[in-house]
């Protein structure tokens, strides 16, 4: 329910808290998830949830500490330098000795002050001056007065959940391949991206370039990728935080082969196996944090970042992260320091193309580190199936062939009843069951894959071809114990390609042959941003991604007990092209900053064209375009700023100026023009993020004086241009369109001069008028335990009375939110009913939501047990037996915070909660 008027009177010193999200600090996610349907019409008839799922999820005891001296850690030029003179060893144990007599004095007080027993996790002293730690025997219940306790202790600034990472996750194609002259190859690439003419005309291969990359590890032993570890190795750097202890060398393994497959990207060398990375020269770390399965702690990444410093790594890579977040957390935090010292920091903006726009991941979202998309490569091996009677249709598939299948024709036809194949089949004799013996085509939608092929099977199909319902390539999971019939996808133009063929038979069934063989495929999606490439913008309405490189289909190495190579897409192929990039280019200027290779390499990538049109694919999905990586490096022209945030309506500036410098050594004249882009609405009527994004080529005008169109600049000159932006006029102000484009600046006298680019967005209308909580299908949820643990949701029934908790044991209060929009912070009240004032704030830690996805099933979650922060005092405090609410008021984009004048907010009030302690659990819960 909304709210009635609220009138909070709060002093603004209180330390607000938030809510933490389900899936960020959950070890295992999936159980919490599997409990809940993806339609919620039916919530409050549910008793599916139990408390101790929900609980395990919520528990935390492992926490990030912040504290206010600064970090150890020298820029990297002033660290060369010292290191040269061979006095950085002693300033550095200098420096860090300050930042470790900080953590001893807080441990010290844990120890003799609070009595809190304590294991150190990890201790930050270069890119955050903090320490991780992991509380032991204290119980849930006090676990929040123990932080407010350590949150007043002198010299501590932040205290943090634990955030889990996801291992990173890829779509994996083929591997182990007979045949390696017929695979695309990387070369394709290195045409595009200038990385060939930059080998071959400059010489650039990456040598004596560091090059750390903190992911499950790298097969250190595969021969493209020197067949050793240590000194005088191709990977001469590493640690294993999995696994400190383990007999292998200190370098992590990789048992996953993500880790390796990013490796051969950025540094593969084979003349063997005719396979050449982006750097092929540059030397590795290897820093593994994600084990054979599960997840990583952000504490992990963090303590590997700073080993990547310590070692002396030149670039990172970083192909991680998935779903919306914010620049402050502090894994975005650590990475951006480490941008700060000089170290050139890549990360990959996440797989999350299907969730829509405000998809950016930590650490991607930093503004110091250079956030990848994906684009797809031109072609690939696969396995195919071919149409009977018809003239060269083959058509690839990402699985592998099925059994006794392969060499005969088999018929394939569409269920009449059905064309999902959700609905079960009608019964049929023997002798007249049409799908009896055949191949069900099968579009994607309405359930889950298992029932489609289940449902197939138990009619007598032999297999299921299931076609995608987006663009894009489909690799559905469809086996299971009880499943004996093969079953794999296709892409929606492939599966058009099927029905026409099938029209074109009377709608009866044709014949197809599965192939042996693999067979060589261009990519139907070629040279456009991948679909599961992540939107910006950013939760700011910053410009992200920042460039994009080659990440679908990408051929590259693999653990050799994988078969040493495999075919994989995802911006996590994408990452370490570019990062192979930046060591090209630092080869080429050891002195070259972060921010000016950043600003070089966004000026001269290349945006590509939106599918089958003439105009380029938003920025907001893009970023600059991809990489070029020669014109990056040859290019002696500036225009800064190299990008244009231009924000809301609201917040749009009256002009823009761009500095143009000309660092030729000759004169050059430069004209001006604009290069607009597809609009992109990413939002419901609601200001909620939309499933799919329509596109519009109603544009943006860029508004400059004919004067300015045409710069003469000498060599060495600078000249400042200033214009503005005139939005989309046939498009809805309410409707939150995203517009963007770029700034062209091309040289005319020595057409060998490569042209610049600078890209721009901007939201059309109030991004502070989006929602930030979803209020939509009984949002959010109150939860109370049922005798046998379940959880279920409290009616708000003013008819009957309010549900009673004794906030013992289980018996509760549990919340379940959606967050819409990225949200900086959810303030989270309890109000007295009977005086209607507020008492206190619910002790609850995080800040910085990113966005909740339905698609995902995620959520976040908050519990009650009638504990408060008093107003003012900061001190942990016990409500009395009573009747409550919780009211929640969640701050809308850009606004200074709920108690600012003229600030806007949502808010939101439970349904009364009644405590009484000391009797049976239960009361009115339905």
């Amino acid at each position: 329910m909304r709210s009635r008027a609220i009138t909070l009177i709060l002093s603004l010193s209180v330390a607000i808290v938030s809510a933490v999200p389900l899936n960020a600090i959950s070890d295992n996610s999936e159980p919490f998830e599997s409990l809940l349907t993806p339609s919620f019409d039916d919530v409050p008839k549910r008793a599916d949830l139990s408390f101790e799922a929900f609980n395990a999820v919520r528990s935390q005891s492992s926490f990030l500490i912040e504290f206010d001296l600064a970090p150890a850690g020298l820029n990297r030029n002033e660290r060369l330098r010292l290191e040269r003179n061979g006095e950085f060893k002693a300033l550095a144990d200098t420096r860090h000795a300050v930042v470790s007599a900080q953590h001893q004095r807080f441990q010290s007080f844990l120890t003799e002050d609070l009595n809190v027993g304590f294991m150190v996790r990890h201790e930050f002293f270069d890119l955050m001056n903090g320490l991780s730690i992991e509380l032991q025997d204290v119980s849930q219940n006090k676990i929040q007065q123990l932080l407010e306790q350590i949150r007043a202790v002198p010299g501590v600034v932040k205290v943090s959940p634990l955030i889990s990472v996801s291992q990173p996750k890829t779509i994996v194609h083929d591997t182990g391949f007979d045949n390696l002259a017929a695979i695309p190859q990387l070369s394709t690439a290195h045409e595009q991206t200038g990385v060939l003419r930059a080998r071959k005309e400059l010489n650039l291969t990456g040598k004596g370039i560091n090059i750390g990359i903190i992911d499950t590890g790298i097969d250190y032993t595969h021969e493209a990728l020197g067949s050793c570890y240590g000194p005088g190795c191709k990977v001469q750097y590493g640690y294993d935080f999995v696994e400190p202890s383990s007999a292998k060398e200190a370098g992590g393994f990789d048992c996953v082969g993500h880790g390796t497959h990013v490796a051969g990207i950025i540094a593969g060398s084979s003349t063997k196996s005719n396979f050449f990375g982006v750097a092929p020269e540059a030397t590795l770390g290897a820093y593994r944090v994600f084990p054979c399965n599960g997840t990583a702690k952000d504490d992990v990444i963090i303590a590997a970042l700073e080993r990547a410093y310590t070692d002396g790594m030149d670039v990172v890579n970083l192909s991680l992260g998935g779903g919306s977040s914010w620049a402050n957390t502090p894994l975005s935090k650590a990475a951006g320091h480490l941008s700060q010292l000089g170290v050139i920091v890549v990360a990959a903006i996440g797989n999350d193309g299907e969730l829509g726009v405000a998809e950016v991941s930590s650490p991607s979202i930093s503004e110091g580190v250079i956030s990848v998309a994906s684009f797809e490569g031109s072609g690939f091996l696969a396995n195919y199936f071919e149409v009977e009677g018809a003239i060269d249709m083959r058509i690839d598939y990402m699985d592998v062939p099925p059994a006794n299948q392969t060499g005969i024709p088999l018929s394939l036809m569409v269920p009449e009843h059905d064309p999902t194949g959700c609905q079960p089949y009608p019964e049929f004799e023997d002798a007249t069951n049409p799908i009896s013996g055949k191949v069900a085509l099968l579009k994607r939608g309405d359930c889950p894959f298992t029932s489609k092929i289940m449902l197939a099977q138990m009619a007598g199909a032999v297999g299921c071809i299931f076609y995608n319902n987006v663009e894009g390539a489909l690799r559905p999971k469809a086996t299971g114990p009880d499943i004996h019939i093969f079953g794999h996808g296709i892409s929606l133009r492939q599966g058009k390609t099927l029905l026409n063929q099938l029209e074109a038979a009377q709608n009866k069934s044709i014949s197809i042959i599965y192939s042996k063989e693999k067979g060589v495929f261009a990519n139907e999606l070629a040279d456009q941003i991948s679909t599961f490439s992540s939107w910006g913008l950013g939760p700011e309405l910053e410009l992200k991604p920042d460039v994009a490189g080659p990440g679908g289909y990408i051929y590259s190495t693999v653990p050799v007990s994988k078969g040493s190579f495999s075919t994989m897409s995802g911006t996590s192929m994408a990452t370490p092209y570019v990062a192979g990039c930046a060591a090209l280019m630092l080869q080429d200027n050891l002195s070259i900053d972060p921010v000016t290779l950043l600003q070089h390499m966004q000026l001269y990538s290349k945006p590509r064209l939106y599918k089958d049109s003439s105009v380029p694919d938003s920025a907001a999905r893009q970023g600059a375009g991809m990489v070029h990586v020669y014109d990056a490096i040859q290019g002696s022209a500036t225009a800064m700023p190299a990008h244009l945030a231009l924000n809301d309506t609201d917040h749009t500036l009256a002009s823009y100026t761009l500095t143009l410098t000309n660092s030729y050594p000759t004169a050059e004249v430069f004209t001006i023009s604009h290069v607009p882009a597809m609009s992109a609405l990413g939002y419901t009527p609601l200001g909620q993020p939309a499933d799919a994004i329509v596109y519009s080529n109603s544009a943006a005008a860029l508004v400059l004086d004919p004067s300015d169109s045409t710069v003469r600049l000498e060599a060495g000159e600078s000249r400042s241009i200033t214009f503005s932006f005139s939005p989309p006029k046939d498009l809805d102000l309410e409707s939150h369109w995203i517009y963007s484009g770029y700034v062209r600046i091309e040289p005319t006298l020595d057409s060998a001069r490569p042209a610049l680019q600078v890209p721009y967005a901007g939201m059309l209308g109030s991004y502070g008028t989006v929602d930030i909580m979803d209020l939509q299908e009984g949002f959010p949820i109150v939860l109370s335990s049922t005798p046998d643990g379940k959880l279920i949701p409290i009616a708000d029934n003013k008819e009957m009375d309010p549900p009673t908790f004794t906030m013992a044991g289980t018996d509760i209060v549990s919340i379940l939110f959606k967050i819409s929009n990225p949200a900086r912070r959810l303030h989270i009240f309890v109000l007295d009913n009977s005086t209607q004032t507020v008492v206190g704030i619910v002790p609850v830690d995080g800040e910085y939501l990113g966005r909740t996805d339905s698609v995902k099933s995620k959520f976040f979650g908050v519990q009650w047990n009638g504990k408060i922060i008093k107003p003012r005092k900061n001190t942990i405090a016990t409500v009395p037996d009573g009747d409550y609410s919780i009211v929640v008021l969640a701050p809308k984009p850009f606004s200074n915070g709920i108690g600012s004048s003229g600030e806007t907010h949502e808010s939101w009030m439970s349904p009364t909660i009644r405590i009484k302690r000391g009797t049976a659990p239960g009361g009115a819960r339905e």
